[in-house]
């Protein structure tokens, strides 16, 4: 195995406290620029980058000394910062001098001429001539034993590994499928996402809501790991619920396999410990976290399933930051479940996902219908000059970060002074705001300022960043897909860089990986979601229709719900409603686009076993809602928005949520932003028609993710009402699944129709319902 003199260094000699500022972070060309320049002043006989190699047992360690005087037995490691030197070599002194120790016991051992080293550590500034050493004599002996001992801690370490793999290996090549026999299509399906991990391949999977897709997705991944495919599987969700399905699927998978690991990633601001609190080295869990952290590590890979509770209570016990310990231990574990800005966010991406150990990884993108939206906005930088207000409102702020502030807040108002109003308009790359921010991120780096005693700076300071980021990237593309919108006015004023076409960022994301699947139950059209991804029509797509789940979907095209026809037409829509429940055996779900629209509906509507979505509910309220729609037969009427926490992601009981009536597309309202989509869309040949991908396609996810609220179970039918004469046109039907068959019904036939929908079905409901109190999950 090959490993690098760093690598080595930080995993067996790393110590002391978590320290997350960036303030005084040093550009890599300008630290070259500056290790160059001191080198040049070295003697003649003063070899710059030298390469040096070793071997222990199985390990390979290879790197590069930047500086070796062999005349005069000097070893020189060289590191450039803004910080200060001595406060630096307090909080990473360890590794930096491991570092070079391993360097010179390298050299010792290729040399055994070499009786004693001297080994300086040079810290230098970017931009002054003055530089820090620290300086140790060491015998060759002591050097080789150093080294040999430092190898040999990692060497176990990896042999360790190397056996839980082995074990894991032949015990997902043996496992079974958790549940006995799949279900119709669920074998199709997992055959598909095993070939594309065997063989490198990005596909896109389409299959209805209920029907088994993450244990699909899972299985094969762990039988390919069995198979020596893959090393390591990365599950991404964008909610907590995809976190939870993915969670109890490898518990069902991998029940009776002890060397198997998984460990799910919390956001930092949900698990720290200190919530509120300043993060690094005042922080008591952040303190000392590297000294307590291998046993923490150890445990917590022993745990099997690192669920967000399991990673708190280990982090508890052992006195570490939860955050930064699910991250350590992800390095290690066979299945990372994350959010989806671990691997497409380039700012926050989580490049220890790959390593030596674990080179070929596996990822499964669950919710693929989101991917889209949610990469455009990790993209995407908005800079509003409130924020800048309030970090210079903060006393106490330095003067030269102060002045800085200043500028771009000069420079803010400046662009105000063009604006038109509340709306939003589209500005040329502002030149005098980019330097403002590039001269103030310049001086907190070439000054050290820190910014941590100051909340409102700080908050700034990260914005500020984002924003470069996202400017540079533009510069990049040059502007091609990025555009700048200037809103509000006065001091409400704010500049917004926006990302219209993510394509080529999300496929140069997903191309390190051993093949992938983005599956959800909304991806139709697949050309458009392949393009929408960066893939082109030839890549893989598939389609299923899962269990035999039966869903009647009816259209009724003569009931408008266009907002000028609301009014008119709410009579008829509560009528509708009304005998759409009672035709069902069970609870009815109704989605509309929006809380105003929830509330009139649910007056009409009338009945006193109701209720209504929200605004803002907290989790106690949200669970309780769940709770309510699942007592089967209550027959009760839920009226949801379209797109919020109940209509999309939460699984409803099948045997209690039976029907749904979905009012309207809900289209977004238009935006300039959308517009700037929809003209990016065309030209980046994604659509001929840029309203079907920035409107059309968004509405349409939404409805298809709330009628996925029913009918989850196996054989259990269930009925979708989508009233509006859009639903019955060409442009909107596209979007329907091809497994739906979609059947039109006048308003004054859908009581009957429904009625008999389920005269028809009555069969199958006794069936279903006597199967799924008596099935049991069976293992071997």
């Amino acid at each position: 195995m090959k490993v690098a003199v760093k690598e080595l260094a930080e995993f067996v000699h790393r110590r002391g406290d978590i320290h997350g500022s960036a303030a005084s972070a040093t550009l890599a060309q300008e630290g070259i620029a500056r290790q160059k320049e001191w080198q040049a002043q070295r003697g003649d006989g003063y070899r710059r980058e030298h390469r040096v190699a070793a071997r222990f047992g199985s390990l390979e360690i290879s790197g590069r000394i930047d500086g070796w005087d062999a005349a005069a037995g000097v070893v020189e490691e060289v590191k450039t910062t803004r910080a200060d030197a001595k406060q630096l070599h307090a909080q990473a002194g360890d590794v930096n001098l491991a570092q070079l120790r391993l360097y010179a016991g390298m050299l010792a051992l290729a040399d055994e001429t070499l009786e004693a080293l001297t080994l300086r550590l040079v810290y230098l500034h970017p931009r002054r001539a003055n530089e820090t050493a620290f300086e140790e004599a060491w015998s060759s002996t002591d050097l080789v034993v150093y080294f040999e001992t430092t190898c040999g801690i990692y060497a176990a370490w990896l042999d360790a590994l190397a056996l839980r793999l082995g074990e894991r290996d032949r015990a997902f090549a043996e496992m079974p499928f958790p549940y006995g026999d799949f279900r119709v299509d669920q074998r199709r399906l997992a055959k598909q996402v095993y070939r594309a991990f065997r063989d490198g391949e990005h596909c896109l999977v389409e299959a209805p809501t209920g029907s088994g897709k993450t244990m699909a997705c899972l299985f094969p991944a762990l039988k390919a790991m069995g198979a020596g495919e893959i090393q390591r599987l990365v599950f991404l969700t964008s909610r907590s619920t995809g976190q939870r399905a993915a969670e109890e699927a490898f518990r069902d998978a991998a029940a009776d396999v002890g060397a198997a690991t998984a460990v799910t990633i919390t956001a930092k601001e949900r698990i720290c410990f200190n919530s509120g609190e300043r993060c690094g080295a005042d922080c008591e869990y952040a303190r000392g976290y590297y000294e307590r952290l291998p046993a923490a590590r150890r445990e917590l890979l022993a745990v099997g399933l690192a669920t967000r509770e399991q990673v708190e209570d280990v982090a508890a016990s052992h006195r570490v930051c939860p955050f930064e310990l699910s991250l350590d231990v992800a390095e290690w574990a066979d299945v990372v479940v994350c959010d989806y800005n671990y691997v497409f966010d380039p700012v926050v991406r989580l490049r220890r996902l790959e390593n030596a150990v674990f080179d070929r990884v596996a990822l499964v993108v669950d919710e693929a219908h989101q991917l889209g939206d949610r990469v455009r906005d990790m993209l995407s930088a908005e800079l509003p000059r409130p924020a800048v207000r309030a970090a210079l409102s903060e006393s106490g702020l330095p003067s030269l970060a102060a002045g800085r502030f200043r500028s771009v807040d000069r420079a803010l108002a400046a662009l105000g002074r063009h604006a038109g109003g509340e709306g939003e308009l589209e500005i040329e790359p502002p030149a005098a705001l980019c330097r403002a921010v590039d001269r103030l991120l310049e001086t907190l780096q070439t000054e050290g300022i820190e910014l941590e005693p100051f909340p409102a700076a700080a908050e700034a300071h990260w914005l500020l960043l984002r924003f470069q980021r996202a400017t540079e990237r533009a510069r990049e593309a040059r502007e091609d897909g990025f555009h700048y919108l200037l809103g509000g006015r006065g001091r409400e004023v704010r500049v917004q860089l926006i990302c219209t076409n993510p394509s080529d960022h999300i496929r140069t994301s997903m191309a390190p990986f051993q093949g992938s699947v983005r599956q959800s139950g909304t991806l139709s059209p697949a050309w458009m979601f392949q393009r929408l991804h960066g893939f082109g029509d030839d890549a893989k797509a598939f389609s299923f229709d899962g269990d035999g789940a039966k869903l009647g979907v009816f259209v009724v095209p003569g009931l408008s719900t266009y907002y000028r026809d609301r009014e008119r037409t709410l009579p008829l829509l509560a009528e509708l409603v009304r005998s759409v429940a009672a035709a069902s055996p069970g609870n009815c779900l109704v989605a509309l686009p929006s809380f105003e629209y929830v509330e009139l509906l649910a007056g009409a509507s009338g009945g006193a076993d109701s209720r209504c979505q929200m605004p803002r509910m907290d989790l106690a309220e949200r669970e309780d809602f769940i709770r309510w729609m699942n007592e089967a037969g209550a027959r009760r009427l839920g009226f949801v928005v379209m797109g919020g926490i109940f209509a999309e992601s939460v699984d409803f009981d099948g045997r209690a949520v039976r029907s749904i009536v979905v009012a309207g597309p809900g289209l977004a309202p238009r935006s300039l932003q959308r517009d700037l989509i929809a003209k990016d869309s065309v030209a980046a040949g994604i659509a001929e028609d840029g309203d079907e991908v920035a409107y059309r396609q968004p509405a349409m996810t939404r409805v298809l993710q709330a009628i996925g609220r029913i009918a989850r179970g196996a054989n259990q039918a269930g009925v979708a009402v989508l009233a509006d004469p859009r639903f019955a046109s060409a442009a909107y039907g596209r979007f329907f699944p091809s497994r739906w068959r979609p059947r039109r019904v006048g308003v004054d036939r859908v009581a009957e129709t429904v009625a008999r929908f389920w005269q028809q079905n009555g069969e199958q409901q006794r069936n279903a319902a006597t199967n799924s109190e008596g099935c049991v999950k069976v293992r071997r």
